[in-house]
């Protein structure tokens, strides 16, 4: 009797809690059959729902600063080592014959194979330059070099130039790794390398990064990341990197910042953006006039103009050269400074249109050849 009375006992106090938790229950979530809702929730309605959205703000905010943290930069400017007299001879002459025939030449015409020795000596004594080119005739089937021992070269140009430019070389194995170039590495280790390129300091490696970040789909970062990208371009830009140019000046002309703008630009042409001279020069003939895309607010200037546009159609003309304009001072320097007199070229047109640089001597070769271990006449290894 007395267990019956306590199980009675128990179901009743249950169905009790039950109906308590019901009648709460519905004054939060009122049943309305027509009519305007007038009742007004009791405050203990909305404590579960405070709770849960200082939960999703909490989740949020460590989110947004995971995000904050992962994506840190520090400007790094890769430090380039100085290049001997001896090996630019080489270098030089046979950059002069490759870029002049890069126009009428085709892939595999065997031009480029004359040249290889002069890149092989050159880079296997050190110098970067002809690295760096070389590795980009051999991987992008410029030679009649066999795809197998092309990829081999590469690979042995690529461990050299790691010793001398490792910011550099590891953005072009990132590049390597996304076009399968004779590189096996895990899935997405293309952008850990972007990464690590980009804080050990290579220009490229930043501009890529930037662009990268650009695209992150996450509104509550947004002024973070527009800030971090100016970080990035700023830094990119010191270094030459034309490209990072003119997103920076793309962001100071947004922000009305013209005098940074026209500065940003500038540095873009001289690191031979032609899209940055392009504005330049119809910012210098629009003037004061709002209204236009190009408005910088500056004084309206035709011969700036006109300087501005012989520059930006020979840099689009000839961007397979990658020609820069570190001269630019010296033909259409910024405003107020008076404008010098000037035969129409850039420094770099006069050079690839000029002579021919005299062909490294048979001694010279020979001597930079034996100290190499290479073959004289073909740049390998003896």
């Amino acid at each position: 009797m007395h267990k019956s009375l306590k199980y009675t006992l128990i179901v009743l106090g249950c169905l009790a809690a039950m109906f308590i938790w019901f009648l709460l229950w519905l004054k939060c979530n009122p049943i309305h059959i027509g009519g305007a809702n007038g009742q007004v929730k009791p405050a203990y309605c909305s404590i579960g729902e405070k709770w849960q959205e200082k939960q999703r703000k909490k989740e949020t905010m460590k989110t947004i600063e995971e995000i904050k943290k992962n994506l840190e930069f520090t400007c790094v400017h890769e430090k380039r080592p100085p290049l001997s007299e001896e090996t630019q001879k080489l270098y030089n002459y046979a950059l002069h014959r490759d870029l002049n025939h890069m126009w009428p030449g085709q892939r595999g015409d065997g031009f480029w194979d004359e040249l290889l020795p002069y890149y092989r000596i050159a880079a296997a004594n050190g110098d970067y330059k002809a690295n760096v080119r070389l590795q980009f005739l051999l991987s992008d089937g410029w030679t009649k070099v066999p795809d197998i021992e092309a990829e081999t070269e590469v690979h042995k140009l690529y461990k050299m130039l790691h010793k001398q430019l490792p910011a550099t070389a590891y953005y072009l194995l990132k590049g390597y790794i996304e076009d399968g170039y004779g590189v096996s590495a895990p899935p997405d280790s293309e952008l850990a390398f972007l990464r690590k390129a980009a804080d050990m300091g290579s220009r490229d490696a930043q501009y890529a990064l930037a662009e990268k970040i650009a695209w992150l789909d996450d509104e509550p970062t947004r002024e973070f990341r527009l800030d971090l990208m100016r970080k990035i371009h700023q830094c990119a830009s010191e270094q030459g990197q034309g490209a990072s140019s003119l997103e920076l000046g793309s962001h100071f002309q947004i922000s009305d910042r013209f005098d940074e703008a026209v500065k940003a630009y500038h540095q873009g042409t001289k690191n031979g953006n032609h899209l940055s001279a392009h504005i330049l020069s119809y910012a210098f003939k629009a003037g004061k006039e709002r209204g236009s895309n190009d408005f910088l607010d500056v004084e309206t200037d035709e011969e700036r103009a006109r300087r501005y546009g012989i520059i930006n159609t020979y840099l689009s003309d000839y961007e397979f050269m990658s020609p820069t304009v570190p001269d630019l001072d010296d033909i259409v320097p910024l405003p107020p400074a008076p404008l010098p007199e000037w035969d129409g070229k850039i420094a770099f047109q006069r050079w690839v249109e000029g002579d021919e640089p005299p062909k490294p001597s048979d001694e010279l070769i020979k001597k930079l050849a034996d100290k190499a271990g290479l073959d004289v006449k073909t740049g390998l290894p003896l």
